[in-house]
């Protein structure tokens, strides 16, 4: 029997007996196919061959890597803003790296404090991905592209650009619910939102797109269109709230409810014939609402939505004891297909964890003490503790990824990679959760795929420090938004605290002039 391999890649180490069946590296780039990317930005300026960078409209220079490692291995993503010190970047609340659940009308994202310095993937499709950085309570979003500019002295390097906002302003833009489409040339893209209302005449939703343009460089809003259910529909979704955007197709964007189904947009390009469609989930799909139609649990534990061209797949782990999502009871992963083509659903297969097999070499180094018996020297998947399933964005992909704990508060999390098709254990990936009930959430994506063969796969290690601080803190630029934010930061600094080398002079002038008017008086007075 061949020994476990052990292959390392940053930032996590990837443990099974084959450690080339994980890898989905491109021949043609040099790159994953997909990622499991983390949501949530480190700060730092280290910089690699994917590292990009723009300005805000304020002028802010902002820097973008990734730090890519094939799947099951978690990928990061880094933000640097020269000419903004360290430590005006706080460390991230715990709720950061958290499942959250998002009301309707809510901002996207961790719910950030009104200061603070923050970085989050907002959507992820084709080459390109979207994400937000907040600086000091304002919020800024870029688009990122993989394939980067098509001619010019950055042929082919990977690209970063603001998305501006738009003229005159919407509200619902504040929600930050935008998806990402890509061009068919895959150098444009599409980034949409929706507006919308309930039309108490009509008894039907109201829905309104607004509609950015890579090519054109402006939003445009397209004309208004209904949206009639029926009464069981209606009672669903009712209380839909988006927690992530998807691209079908070429020319259709969902907002997905883990709950409660998907909102789809189609003809998202003809502004006088845009088409609403209520996508309701698989009517066997299990129950974590209470009676009422609230979740009793997040329902990013449970379920989760990826689509591969015109694919949606949907995955739903079903356990035994919700509060306890296993740790020792049983669990069933069921996933489904739908097109917009079919009338339903299509249930692809469930398998059970008790019939996952798993390799022996496992138990003995990584899980000693959770084997079944003492006769037993297998680990069974059921007394660990699962969250956040999802499935790949490669349509021949049938591998269910999951977080696992061997206890919930640990700060080691284990990211499981269960080859559905054949019920068994495909790899394990140790990663650090940091805080005890901080759970990274993860976006599966697959830009990494479109990087050109002219920049070097380097995926681990930083090629170089960012060093465009000097130039952001002096000379032309001193002036920008950084540099006004840094001054403004230190003069708060400078009020809370008294400046000693002020007070000395001052105190050393005030005993002087005392003493030389009781000279002046005593010579006065012996006159």
């Amino acid at each position: 029997m061949a020994a476990l391999s052990t292959v390392s890649v940053r930032p996590s180490t990837l443990m099974c007996p084959n450690s080339t069946a994980a890898s989905s590296t491109s021949v043609r780039s040099g790159y994953p196919d997909w990622v499991l990317l983390n949501k949530t930005a480190r700060i730092s300026a280290d910089r690699n061959a994917t590292t990009a960078s723009c300005r805000t409209r304020d002028g802010q220079a902002v820097a973008v890597s990734f730090w890519l490692a094939d799947p099951p291995n978690i990928s990061h993503f880094s933000v640097h803003c020269p000419g903004i010190e360290d430590e005006d970047f706080a460390d991230p609340p715990p709720f950061v790296h958290s499942c959250h659940f998002i009301e309707s009308g809510t901002r996207d994202g961790p719910p950030y404090p009104e200061s603070g310095y923050y970085a989050f993937v907002i959507a992820a499709e084709g080459a390109f991905v979207l994400f937000c950085v907040t600086l000091d309570g304002s919020d800024h979003h870029f688009v990122y592209s993989a394939r980067g500019h098509p001619t010019g002295k950055k042929k082919n390097k990977p690209s970063l650009h603001v998305l501006p906002d738009p003229k005159p302003a919407v509200e619902a833009f504040e929600s930050q619910q935008f998806g990402i489409l890509p061009l068919g040339d895959d150098e444009h893209y599409a980034v949409a939102f929706l507006e919308y209302r309930w039309d108490s005449r009509g008894n039907a939703w109201v829905y309104r797109a607004y509609v950015f343009s890579s090519e054109t460089k402006a939003w445009r809003r397209s004309r208004d269109v209904l949206l009639r259910l029926s009464e069981s529909d209606r009672i669903l979704f009712d209380r839909h709230a988006t927690s992530k955007r998807i691209a079908v197709g070429a020319t259709s964007l969902g907002w997905v409810d883990l709950l409660r189904g998907i909102i789809l947009l189609s003809n998202i390009f003809d502004d006088e014939r845009p088409v609403i469609t209520y996508i309701p989930l698989p009517a066997t799909k299990v129950c974590i609402t209470d009676k009422h139609g609230y979740p009793h649990y997040a329902p990013e534990y449970f379920c989760d939505v990826v689509c591969c061209d015109d694919l949606i797949k949907f995955v739903e782990v079903d356990f035994e004891d919700p509060d306890y999502r296993a740790n020792g009871k049983a669990w069933k992963a069921t996933t489904w297909n739908w097109k917009v083509s079919w009338d339903d659903w299509r249930k692809v297969r469930t398998i059970d964890v008790a019939d996952i097999s798993v390799d022996p070499r496992y138990s003995a180094l990584l899980f000693p003490h959770l084997l079944s018996d003492d006769n037993k020297q297998e680990l069974e998947l059921k007394n660990l503790f699962y969250l956040n399933p999802t499935l790949s964005v490669c349509g021949d992909d049938d591998f269910l990824y999951m977080l696992a704990k061997v206890d919930e508060g640990d700060d080691i999390a284990w990211v499981a990679a269960v080859d559905m098709k054949n019920a068994a254990l495909h790899a394990l990936v140790p990663v650090s959760t940091n805080e005890s009930n901080a759970i990274p959430m993860y976006y599966a994506c697959a830009f990494p795929k479109y990087y050109i063969n002219n920049i070097t796969s380097d995926m681990g290690n930083p090629v170089e420090k960012d060093k465009s601080d000097k130039l952001q803190q002096g000379g032309a630029n001193s002036n920008d938004y950084g540099g006004n934010l840094q001054k403004k930061r230190r003069k708060k600094k400078q009020a809370r605290v008294v400046d000693h080398r002020v007070e000395r002079p001052f105190l050393l002038y005030f005993i002087g002039c005392v003493f030389v008017a009781i000279i002046v008086k005593v010579l006065c007075h012996l006159s």
